[in-house]
């Protein structure tokens, strides 16, 4: 039978896996929560599983309490490497933030699949981790939208017949703003996301592209591609997940509603295909596709990526924007701040050289201090 952990199993990706894996013929041998105590002990009812991790020390308290000590054991955040460990078919991994980097690191060579959507792991993580798992045997699955798209595009196809990868935008909350519009919009403006219901960072990432940009370095290494090849562009609808352009000028695209369970159920049951509830679109009633340009200041956050890729910081990129979100949500930064916040951080960065795991936390721990 295949087996699966969920980690960050009460978030809005945790929950659609969550839902695809008890349909999908899987065990849930695993779950992997924070602080909403009162779903995860849902979900533990419902799937039984052997495991349930607790990261909030609080929650953790009433989960044990609750659930029968003698058909589940309940861990602590301490414990989390023995969950990471456990052999399993599919390890998701849908903690959002760096939060999921040690976790992702410690899944490979156990997990025989990482359906993954945590982008800071795969980023801060780069090719070594890329490497580690080739190595251990840990196949990578990628659930953003845009690379699960561009993944599907690809079968079949000869990497050296790529010319250009392509991702789509939806443009977020201020898709129709121009700069100077921006100066006063508020936390709640950001997280009014046209088309996707996703993550309080993540919706934030979109409302400044910043997910984009993300997204461009996470493909560079999830396809092996270099980043110069790799462009976004803006599609309000978010009908087309990502587009690939090859040598002799022809495209190839996924289109589908706006919804992560593709991808999620595309991630669990790959290479196969299953029947997925989603809406079907209707081509004759949507018409027409709309595509466009980022705005200079949306474009001005896109090409931070560049240059982190450049200049080889891009865990310095990530960490900065993670930061500078998590303060913009505590109000100490206004909205057009976190491009400033990212690009001084940039300024200021050493160069990255990564060999191990190791590498990659201090340098983390060095930005947080304001050292890199």
């Amino acid at each position: 039978m295949k087996t699966v952990a969920i980690w960050g199993s009460t978030g809005v990706i945790g929950k659609k896996a969550f839902k695809i894996a008890m349909n999908s013929g899987y065990r849930i041998v695993a779950i992997i929560g924070n602080k909403n105590h009162k779903l995860l002990m849902e979900q533990a009812k419902l799937a039984k599983p052997e495991y349930v991790g607790v990261a909030d020390k609080n929650a953790y308290k009433m989960v044990q309490d609750i659930l029968p000590a003698n058909e589940i054991e309940v861990l602590t955040a301490t414990e989390f490497a023995n969950l990471a460990q456990l052999d399993v078919t599919c390890s998701v991994m849908a903690i959002a933030g760096h939060a999921s980097l040690i976790p992702t690191f410690s899944c490979v060579g156990h997990a025989q699949r990482l359906a993954i959507a945590s982008k800071e792991a795969i980023i801060s993580g780069g090719k070594l981790l890329q490497q580690f798992a080739k190595e251990m045997g840990t196949e990578i699955i990628p659930i953003d939208s845009e690379h699960n798209s561009i993944l599907q595009c690809l079968i079949g196809e000869n990497k050296t017949s790529i010319k250009e990868l392509i991702l789509t935008a939806s443009g977020g909350a201020f898709a129709d703003l121009e700069e100077k519009e921006l100066q006063n919009v508020t936390l709640q403006d950001a997280l009014q996301h046209p088309n996707w219901t996703m993550g309080i960072k993540n919706t934030i990432d979109s409302a400044t592209l910043f997910n984009k940009a993300l997204e461009l370095i996470e493909a560079s290494y999830l396809f092996d591609c270099d980043i110069t090849k790799i462009k976004a562009i803006i599609h309000p609808d978010s009908i087309i997940h990502a587009i690939v352009k090859f040598i002799d000028n022809s495209y190839k695209f996924l289109m589908s509603f706006p919804d992560m369970e593709l991808p999620i159920s595309y991630a669990l049951n790959y290479p196969k295909r299953t029947e997925c509830d989603l809406p079907e679109l209707n081509l004759e009633q949507i018409g027409t596709l709309d595509f466009k340009k980022p705005k200079e200041w949306q474009k001005r956050n896109i090409d931070l990526a560049y240059q982190a890729v450049k200049e080889k910081k891009v865990i310095a990129f990530n960490i900065a924007n993670e930061i500078a979100v998590s303060q913009f949500i505590k109000g100490k930064l206004q909205f057009t701040e976190i491009y400033k916040y990212v690009l001084n951080t940039l300024e200021h960065a050493q160069e990255e050289h990564v060999n191990s795991l190791e590498d990659i936390q201090a340098i983390i721990q060095a930005i947080k201090r304001g050292e890199a």
